[in-house]
């Protein structure tokens, strides 16, 4: 009898791209993976994702958290808490770029090489050599014992902002510049899973590879995450809980896209206009919303628009050039006020604009007829 043929065991990557300051984003992505129940088999990092990938080597997202959410620029880079883009020019013309005493301490005092060697989980990174500009694909068996840090440090060494990084009279810098999202690198090793997470900073990054790349989750935020070489307690802990949301969303366990809403507190349209209103109304991201506390904050946010503004306008027209008008002279959330109302006496908005205006003021229609399909239009 023929046998079947006998299935692949699961074996699931995370994939850390690099970004600075962003990173407490993947920590939250982290915490939400840890909560699913997500075993990761094996971790690869660039520049901060390969800081990220030794805590994650570690499993205590707890720990890191609590890391991101006190870290300031003067803790990683030797330069000023406050520093901006022209201290870190002064320092590249001074010393060759910001040095890395700080963050070589942070990983000896948060990272443990021993515990990173013994675990059955493969940790990789990447690093660039210069001035060759070779890339360096390491796996943690081809780091030399007491060198982790190093390799670290280089990998995270955003050149020229920061200072190379000398391991055995050979230079380094941010593995950013080879691959900012290595994801060939776990399907070298057999992955059958890839969990991809994209900090969209500097750094070589090939999107179009990605589409080659079978049973891939990628993970990245619709948001701003800041500066990525200012290291902010503030901001670190809004990206963390936006990290956290947007990879529950990922794996289905709330709705939406911008915004988060409990599962089936919108379906179909409602959702998408749902967050196109939270957007323009601009809620805050960092709640989980029901159906009842969206329709609280959305009800707020349009009477605070309507005292915001002393603009009145006739509800004898709607066309692209009214609607420009609009946006022109007050704002979008006016926009919206004005097509909500226009909607209660027209039921059908499409006889009223051409499908051209339909497309352009998409996010704006669908914001109006949230507001009018909840009751606060009026």
């Amino acid at each position: 009898m023929k046998k079947s043929p006998v299935s692949p065991k699961k074996k699931t990557a995370l994939v850390l791209s690099g970004g600075g300051s962003r990173g407490a984003y993947q920590c939250g992505v982290w915490q939400a993976l840890t909560e699913l129940g997500v075993q990761i088999d094996i971790v690869i990092g660039v520049s901060v994702g390969a800081i990220n990938g030794a805590m994650v080597m570690q499993g205590d997202p707890i720990k890191t958290a609590n890391l991101w959410r006190e870290m300031e620029t003067d803790m990683v880079f030797d330069i000023d808490a406050k520093a901006q883009l022209q201290d870190y020019v002064k320092e590249f013309l001074l010393n060759r770029g910001a040095g890395t005493s700080g963050l070589q301490s942070l990983l000896r005092e948060y990272v443990n090489e021993e515990d990173i060697r013994r675990s059955p989980v493969d940790f990789g990174l990447v690093t660039v050599e210069i001035p060759s500009m070779r890339p360096h694909y390491l796996w943690k068996e081809d780091i030399p014992r007491g060198q982790l840090y190093d390799y670290i440090t280089a990998s995270a060494s955003a050149f020229p902002a920061v200072h190379p990084i000398e391991i055995d009279g050979r230079y380094f810098i941010d593995g950013g510049y080879a691959d900012n999202l290595p994801v060939a690198m776990a399907l070298e090793k057999g992955v059958t899973e890839v969990i991809a997470v994209y900090l969209d900073a500097v750094g070589r990054f090939r999107p179009e590879k990605l589409k080659e790349v079978p049973n891939l989750t990628f993970i990245e935020s619709k948001w701003d995450l800041g500066d990525f070489l200012t290291f902010d307690k503030a901001n670190a802990r809004r990206i963390l809980r936006i990290g956290y949301l947007d990879a529950m969303k990922t794996f289905g366990v709330f709705d939406g896209a911008y915004y988060t809403f409990i599962k089936g507190a919108f379906t179909g349209r409602l959702l998408r206009q749902a967050d196109h209103a939270a957007k323009i109304f601009e809620l805050d991201p960092l709640i989980l919303y029901s159906q009842k506390t969206f329709t609280e904050a959305l009800k707020i946010a349009v009477d605070a628009a309507r005292k915001e503004t002393s603009s009145t306008f006739t509800h004898d027209t709607l066309n692209i050039a009214k609607l420009k008008e609009i946006i022109k002279s007050a704002n979008k959330k006016t926009a919206v006020i004005f097509i909500a109302e226009t909607l209660r006496e027209n039921d059908n908005i499409n006889h009223l604009l051409s499908k051209y205006a339909l497309r352009l003021f998409r996010e704006e229609i669908d914001a109006a007829k949230m507001l009018v399909n909840l009751g606060i239009a009026d």
